[in-house]
């Protein structure tokens, strides 16, 4: 399940994508919880959630589909892997300023 935009900016939904076949679903037509849960109440045989962090995808697969486990998808897995070592290598900006930079030694 992702995002969608039917006006971008003014209006989005859920599109609900099967990641076996990787053909649509369904359209939801807007980002609800209960929306997402009712849907996936109606299709009792989710057995697996493949969605980003958003709250209400989580919220709402957890009430439609409580049997079903939770994963990310690869274009998630990646984003968070980058954002995660942006913020390493911002903490320790410094250390690898000296490694790449060393200090002169001093002159005889």
């Amino acid at each position: 399940m992702d995002e969608f935009a039917t006006r971008k900016g003014r209006r989005y939904g859920t599109i609900l994508i099967d990641c076996e076949t990787r053909q649509p679903l369904d359209l939801l037509p807007d980002r609800e919880a209960e929306t997402l849960a009712a849907w996936l109440r109606e299709h009792p045989g989710v057995e697996i959630v493949c969605r980003d962090r958003a709250a209400f995808f989580a919220d709402g697969a957890r009430t439609g589909a409580p049997q079903a486990q939770h994963c990310a998808d690869k274009w998630h897995v990646w984003h968070n892997l980058g954002e995660a070592v942006e913020r390493l290598v911002s903490r320790h900006r410094a250390l690898l300023r000296d490694l790449v930079e060393p200090e002169p030694s001093p002159e005889p």
